[in-house]
């Protein structure tokens, strides 16, 4: 009896240390000043190949998604998280250029998704990001479709949704509905 009490005990404390693992995001503070790489070019690229079009000219905001070229920075997002975020955050890049950028950061694993929740929050409050980018990075794809239910993720949706989806739609995505639609589609 005691041992099945120790035992169920111990299964607890690993899984509330588990859940407080996931849910704790990357330090992102390191990624000052990164000079632009691969994914800036491969952006900029893109945008001109585009003669600077709106990202709603694709039809959708991960229409750069269908590029093959994409495919390496979806396979490791976290390689070039450091360099999203700075692309993100610089005044003198699009919108549609932040679009594809987030786009290409939708399957990052969930710590550094935390941190783009947390810093795409900061960059829509001073107005360096708009509505739609805001709205890619909240709306579950990717790795986001796979941790609705983290408590840690719901607390950074519900801060940011309200303004961005309507009142329904924030209760289907919260309800797991919105996951029960497409489940493994990832996007």
């Amino acid at each position: 009896m005691k041992a099945a009490l120790y035992c169920g005990l111990l299964l607890a404390l690993a899984t509330a240390l588990l859940l407080w693992r996931i849910g704790t995001p990357v330090d992102s503070s390191q990624c000052t000043d990164v000079a632009p790489g691969p994914l800036t070019g491969f952006i900029r690229q893109y945008f001109n190949d585009r003669q600077g079009a709106d990202w709603r000219d694709d039809g959708s905001a991960l229409g750069i998604l269908e590029d093959p070229e994409a495919q390496v920075f979806v396979r490791h997002p976290e390689q070039y998280y450091c360099e999203a975020l700075n692309l993100l955050q610089a005044p003198q890049r699009t919108q549609t250029e932040k679009v594809h950028a987030t786009a290409l950061m939708l399957s990052l694993p969930i710590d550094y998704y935390l941190d783009l929740m947390d810093r795409s929050h900061q960059l829509y409050q001073r107005g360096a990001m708009d509505r739609p980018v805001l709205s890619l990075v909240l709306l579950p794809r990717g790795t986001a479709l796979n941790y609705w239910w983290l408590p840690q993720w719901r607390s950074r949706f519900q801060r940011d949704a309200p303004g961005i989806f309507t009142e329904a739609h924030i209760k289907d995505i919260l309800s797991g509905e919105h996951w029960f639609d497409y489940p493994g589609r990832g996007y």
